[in-house]
């Protein structure tokens, strides 16, 4: 039985490290396009596109609201007003190596 969690591990490890070298080849793809002018890329293993995100920045009085709300919910947790519902789940952490 050991070895499905360290098969699960293995998995785990080769998954972050795929997902990092993902990651550092976004930006260099979006600067290709970029100067290249062009907004689509039609490959033969997908579509390419660079698409606008919009990032909000909120006002002072919009963010004290948002912490009321956090209160608000940390005291009906505290006090039994609010309720909760507990399921299982799985959790993974890695081993440090």
């Amino acid at each position: 039985m050991n070895n499905v969690y360290e098969e699960y591990a293995v998995l785990e490890s080769k998954i972050a490290a795929l997902e990092a070298q993902k990651d550092n080849l976004r930006p260099v793809i979006l600067q290709k396009m970029i100067d290249e002018g062009v907004t689509k890329v039609d490959t033969t293993v997908g579509k390419f596109s660079v698409t606008k995100r919009k990032t909000w920045t909120y006002p002072e009085e919009v963010l004290e609201i948002g912490e009321e709300f956090k209160a608000a919910k940390a005291k009906a947790e505290s006090t039994g007003e609010a309720t909760y519902e507990e399921t299982d789940s799985f959790r993974f952490t890695s081993a440090k190596l």
